[in-house]
Order: structure tokens, then C-alpha cells, then sequence
């Protein structure tokens, strides 16, 4: 019976992919991308593309990059609508994201838009903060200590109510707000067992522990900041 999936493919290392993602790419008859423009198929495609079947159907799907709740509606309704007419053929479709499916992805608005009008099924991936301190060869969280995961377009009101409750903590969405997630280490005394990391998951990634400075001088999209109080350290 057809289904539709939705896999995390990790941070962006093709070996990091669970076997089941593997398996499950390498035997659906559609491919729903997302991206933003026409000639790009992404980083996820390059991430999976070994694992795909032989003549696989590309679909693309145009998901916004700016802060666009209406349009990532249209975008979810726009794959939906997709997925429904492919299931009906007969045939199992997947959207694939970076890291997990339920981690800031645009997959949620594809399993809202299907209201359960087929099966679906979700296969978790490695998360980019996850990859991030194992590549660091360090702990996350330890004992009882509270991990918060702060997306840097969040307002400075939520940000700094979430700092002051956590103990270890994963920035994420920093490219082009590094300023503000500098202003926020040095608040909470947190830049000195700080570490930035960029395109993790790649062979290019890099580990900075001179967390201020690189933040100064980050330039890539791909970057996440991992960090805790001194007192936790």
C-alpha cells in the first residue's frame, strides 16, 4: 500500500542516515524537495542521492525562506495536494529535511495539510545539535541539568526567559543574528565554555571554542552555538 513519509536525513553526513532511511529512499517512486530555487535541488538531495532508486520522480516544492506563515500554509497545502494524487496512483512519495522532521522543519505543515487523507509515516533523523557535541566529543546535558534548544529568531523577552530557567543550551537559526546570540552569552557568563559550530556533518566542518570571536566573523548559514552556565560547566 502507498504511504507517505517523511525522513530526516541528519546534519549531512550520508552515514549518519539511519538504515531506514536508506532503505525506505531507496524503494519510494516520488520525491517531494524543498527549496527555494528552480536550479538547486539542496543540500538534503546531495545528502541522500546515493540511496535513491534508479529514476526516481523529482517534485519540487517551493517552502520560503523569510517568516511567512501564510505562505508556508500555501507551500504544506501545495505538497498535500501532491501526495494525495500520488498516493492514489499507487505510489509512495517522501519529503526529506535536514537533521529530524519534527526539529524547525517545514514537514510539519505537510502533515497538517494532509489532514489524514493517507498513511503517513515519520522517520526521525540526527539532529544538527546532537552531531554538534558529539563532533565536540563532549556531554550535552549531564545528571539533572535542563537542555533548551533557543532559536535565535525568537524575541529577546522569550530568549532571555529561556536562559534563565536552563542549564545547557543549543542556539540555533544564528546566520545573521550573531550579534545578538554574542550580547546573550555575555549576559549569562556562558562564553567561556562556549563552542560554535559550522557545517557539522560535512568535511569541512569546524569546532571554535573562541566562541565570540568566531561569532564576529561566522559568514556561514550552517553554524549552531552550544553552551551552558559556569556554574554547570
Amino acid at each position: 500500500m502507498a504511504k507517505f513519509y517523511g525522513i530526516g536525513v541528519g546534519p549531512g553526513d550520508p552515514e549518519l542516515l539511519t538504515l531506514k532511511a536508506t532503505r525506505i529512499l531507496s524503494i519510494i517512486d516520488v520525491l517531494l524537495i524543498p527549496q527555494t530555487q528552480k536550479d538547486k535541488k539542496g543540500i538534503a538531495y546531495t545528502i541522500m542521492e546515493p540511496f535513491l532508486k534508479e529514476g526516481i520522480e523529482l517534485v519540487y516544492i517551493d517552502f520560503p525562506m523569510v517568516a511567512d506563515e501564510d505562505a508556508f500554509i500555501q507551500a504544506g497545502k501545495q505538497a498535500a495536494h501532491i501526495i494525495t494524487a500520488q498516493t492514489k496512483q499507487g505510489k509512495s512519495s517522501a519529503f526529506v529535511t535536514l537533521g529530524d522532521p519534527s526539529v524547525y522543519s517545514t514537514y510539519g505543515y505537510i502533515v497538517k495539510a494532509l489532514e489524514g487523507q493517507v498513511e503517513i509515516e515519520t522517520i526521525p533523523g540526527i539532529t544538527s545539535f546532537c552531531a554538534a557535541a558529539a563532533l565536540a566529543n563532549r556531554p550535552l546535558v549531564e545528571k539533572d541539568e535542563i537542555l533548551t534548544i533557543v532559536p535565535m529568531n525568537a524575541s529577546d523577552e522569550r530568549i532571555d526567559a529561556a536562559l534563565k530557567v536552563g542549564d545547557a543550551f543549543a542556539f540555533m537559526k544564528i546566520y545573521k543574528r550573531e550579534e545578538r546570540v554574542a550580547n546573550h552569552l555575555t549576559k549569562y557568563d556562558m562564553e567561556e565554555d562556549g563552542i560554535l559550530v559550522q557545517r557539522c556533518g560535512f568535511k569541512e566542518a569546524m569546532v571554535h571554542s573562541d566562541v565570540i570571536e568566531s561569532l564576529h566573523e561566522n559568514k556561514d548559514y550552517l553554524t549552531l552555538v552550544l553552551s551552558r552556565k559556569e556554574e554547570m560547566a
